[in-house]
């Protein structure tokens, strides 16, 4: 029988995340389920996790979003599976995703499959996807961050109103600087331009795709020996804006070695336009949820919408997990 570790990452709103772990340990009893919890924003003790069934992934990462932590994140939770889990599959889930399906399904499925990796991938360059030059400003430049500036909050708001005029007019105006302004409050992010990348035309392509990902337990050790065997490579990433969105498929993708299906078998609620992650669900959404060939679906919230996971519950025969540890 083949076995299946559910990674799941999570920031904030542990009551959710316990009760994602109660539900796939109800689920699945013989599944791994670990849990990668940035400790910068919310605690979630460990004996809290092993409580609902789940195991606290050692010394977690703390991350900042469209950081290389990110990716840190995920390269440390697989380095501790591979070396601590004997499993087939290992599937990633983020603290506000949920089971639209019984996963004794989604295991057999798995089981009989013929593909090693189910992932969404595509073109980084492809403008059907991406607005022209998005991949060429997150990937062609190394970033640096610059210092915030303590006093913005005293500087008139018509000026400020004006900076992001500024910034596309630096970025318009010519090719070799680029500045990279988050949202979020995060950092401003300076970067020059590379002209040495560890993908090109005559080498790696690079392949965009997403982190809710499942993978053979062979493809996440060729990750794990690609990254090993290839320092410059995590070295580029490291000054690069989003890396998480490239970094994984661009080395999956390119391996000649695998068969993936270019599916990562979850409903996303996306808002139109290019949007940088899902939005959250509400009851509008459950005739999508119940037709979605999916077996898992994000984003849902706890706080936002309740009801909906409950009804998610019902509709898998568990009793509603609850929201408290």
């Amino acid at each position: 029988m083949s076995t299946c570790v559910y990674a799941i990452f999570s920031h904030t709103n542990p009551a959710q995340v316990l009760r994602l772990v109660r539900t796939l340990r109800a689920m699945s009893p013989q599944a791994a389920i670990v849990v990668h919890h940035d400790p910068t924003h919310t605690s979630l003790p460990r004996d809290w996790v092993e409580g609902a069934g789940g195991i606290s992934i050692p010394n977690p990462i703390a991350a900042e979003w469209g950081d290389f932590s990110q990716v840190a994140q995920h390269l440390h939770t697989m380095r501790w599976c591979a070396v601590n889990l004997d499993f087939d599959w290992f599937i990633t889930l983020t603290g506000q995703s949920y089971p639209i399906k019984p996963l004794d399904e989604f295991e057999s499925f798995l089981r009989a499959s013929a593909y090693d990796a189910y992932v969404n991938y595509f073109d980084a360059y492809d403008p059907a996807i991406w607005p022209p030059g998005e991949a060429r400003r997150r990937y062609h430049y190394h970033y640096v961050r610059l210092p915030k500036f303590r006093y913005w909050h005293r500087i008139p708001a018509p000026i400020r109103e004006r900076v992001p005029m500024l910034v596309r007019a630096f970025n318009r105006a010519q090719s070799v600087f680029k500045l990279f302004t988050f949202p979020r409050g995060l950092p401003t992010r300076l970067g020059w331009r590379t002209f040495r990348r560890p993908f090109n035309s005559k080498g790696p392509t690079l392949i965009a795709g997403n982190q809710n990902t499942n993978y053979r337990r062979a493809a996440v050790q060729y990750i794990l020996n690609y990254v090993d065997t290839n320092p410059a490579y995590e070295a580029y990433f490291k000054h690069t804006a989003l890396p998480d969105e490239a970094f994984f498929t661009t080395i999956l993708v390119n391996a000649t070695s695998f068969k993936i299906q270019n599916d990562n078998l979850r409903y996303i609620n996306w808002p139109q336009g290019h949007a940088a992650s899902g939005a959250v669900m509400n009851m509008a959404h459950w005739n999508a949820l119940k037709s979605s060939p999916a077996f898992f679906a994000l984003k849902f919230d706890s706080n936002h919408c309740p009801e909906l996971l409950d009804h998610l519950d019902q509709e898998l025969g568990l009793r509603p997990a609850g929201a408290n540890p």
